[in-house]
């Protein structure tokens, strides 16, 4: 019997001709610190960003991932994951593997905490390992449980290994997305090497459009100005052209006057 509050897909099993309920929600409040939830967010909001357009690549969390049909005990919960040569972008309720073609999850992060952080790096590890999850990595965001924030480990051979960092700044690149990626305090920070460019989080994306519309505000304002000052600086050369012209129109007006003055004298 489920727990109060607990959401199911249920299923069939076909080997055993029976219902199996695969929980997606247990209805409890999940309680993270700020710099957990904040990570967990901003890594969905960048690769969210970047794999956009990749009409197979999935991008999920907090998800329950199912990797054994009719065992609902089989199940890990990934803070982030990637799968790529996903049947579809949709949104799931859970990700049963039987149901996506067998096709797991090429990248994975979990954020390390007090409570999660010894079974993350033990049996949670174990467990993507026999998936034959690609990459699987860890990140601290408060710095206090992993040396350097970030720790990875790639499949060779079925086997992972630990992943060293390929540049200076504690870069390391994930082979699985193409990416590089490194701790930025509490934000794990993902970086294209093709373009070279940072990925951004919404947040920053917000602030950059911001930016922009203000140094486009700005330069609108600008050139309105000079545009204004040109204009008064046209207006002030034909007045003085004007003023010059009928000066020299009183000036021939008064010789002529001056000429007639002299005949009759």
């Amino acid at each position: 019997m489920a727990a109060p509050g607990t959401l199911l897909d249920t299923r069939t099993d076909p080997a055993a001709g029976q219902p199996v309920e695969y929980p997606y929600s247990d209805g409890k409040v999940l309680m993270e610190t700020d710099p957990h939830a904040r990570s967990i967010i901003d890594m969905r909001d960048q690769l969210d960003t970047h794999f956009k357009a990749r009409q197979d690549a999935y991008v999920a969390g907090s998800m329950a991932l199912y990797y054994r049909q009719g065992d609902p005990t089989a199940v890990v919960v990934p803070d982030v994951f990637v799968v790529l040569g996903a049947a579809h972008k949709q949104a799931r309720k859970s990700y049963l593997l039987w149901e996506e073609g067998g096709v797991v999850p090429s990248f994975v992060v979990e954020v390390a905490s007090q409570s999660t952080s010894r079974r993350d790096a033990t049996s949670k590890r174990a467990t993507y390992e026999r998936m034959g999850v690609c990459e699987y990595w860890r990140f601290d965001p408060l710095g206090e449980l992993i040396a350097g924030r970030l720790e990875g480990w790639r499949l060779a051979a079925g086997l992972y290994e630990r992943v060293r960092a390929v540049r200076a700044a504690g870069w390391h690149r994930s082979e699985a997305l193409g990416l590089e990626l490194r701790a930025e305090r509490w934000l794990l920070r993902f970086h294209d090497p093709r373009p070279g460019r940072d990925l951004l989080t919404h947040a920053e994306t917000s602030e950059a459009l911001q930016l922009a519309a203000s140094q486009r505000d700005e330069a609108q304002r600008r050139a309105k100005a000079e545009a204004a000052a040109r204009l008064t600086a046209v207006r002030e050369r034909e007045e003085a052209v004007r003023e010059r012209d009928e000066a020299n129109q009183r000036i021939l007006e008064l010789e002529a006057r001056l000429r007639l003055s002299d005949k009759s004298a």
